[in-house]
This record gives structure tokens, C-alpha cells and sequence, in this order.
């Protein structure tokens, strides 16, 4: 594999007690994902074989809807599937 691309057929993002804030949960889920791309480029370089992931789970992360913004609550999320995803593969 020549520099690997990173394909995620399906994700699901639960917020748990952000009832309130629910209309950016979208944007954190995207915005989290763009970043895993930018945060998986390097490690997908060094992949020798292909590789089929069926099922991730990552680790619950603990965020603050209330002070943190949708970025670096999106930061924190991309850091844990990547930590996800190097130790799968």
C-alpha cells in the first residue's frame, strides 16, 4: 500500500447529557472526522498491506459543551479514533 487511503463506511457520535446542544453535533462529527484524515496521512504511509477494519470502538472522551468549542471538542474526538484505529492496525 503506497501511501493508504483512509475510508469509514459508518460512524456514530453520541453526546451524552448535551441535550441542549444537539444542532452541533453534526458539525463536531464532521469536523472530527476531517481531522482524523489529517491526523491518519502519516500513519497510513508507513502501512505495508491493506487493511479492513469491521467494527472500531473508541474510547469515551469527556468533553465540556459549555466551554469548549466545536473544534477542540472535534480535536479531542479525532485524537481518540486515531488511538483507535493505530492500535487496530
Amino acid at each position: 500500500m503506497d501511501g493508504g487511503d483512509l475510508e469509514i463506511g459508518e460512524a456514530a457520535l453520541t453526546i451524552i447529557n448535551g441535550s441542549e446542544h444537539v444542532i452541533r453535533a453534526e458539525r463536531i462529527a464532521r469536523l472530527t472526522f476531517d481531522y482524523v484524515r489529517e491526523l491518519m496521512e502519516r500513519e497510513l504511509q508507513h502501512l505495508t498491506r491493506d487493511v479492513s477494519i469491521a467494527d472500531l470502538d473508541v474510547a469515551p472522551i469527556v468533553v465540556d459543551l459549555k466551554t469548549q468549542n466545536d473544534e477542540a471538542i472535534a480535536r479531542a474526538g479525532a485524537e481518540a479514533v486515531r488511538r483507535a484505529l493505530i492500535a487496530a492496525i
